[in-house]
């Protein structure tokens, strides 16, 4: 489902996320690609277990991640 630049968020003992740069442009910490739409949201566990949630049609969805 991915359009092969996905945004990637990593946590563990640190949180990390990944991007292509050449895909989103931005500044002050957001970053925007005006042509990419969410199609879905893949959570994959230390185990190796994936849950996948498809987004609204219309992409249009908030996706948070909470810090503690």
């Amino acid at each position: 489902m991915s359009n092969g630049n996905p945004i990637i968020i990593t946590g563990g003992d640190s949180v990390t996320l990944e991007f292509h740069e050449s895909s989103y442009t931005g500044e002050n910490g957001k970053y925007h690609n005006q042509h990419g739409k969410i199609a879905s949201i893949e959570v994959t566990d230390d185990t190796g277990r994936v849950q996948t949630i498809d987004a609204p049609a219309n992409g249009k969805c908030t996706v948070k991640i909470n810090i503690r």
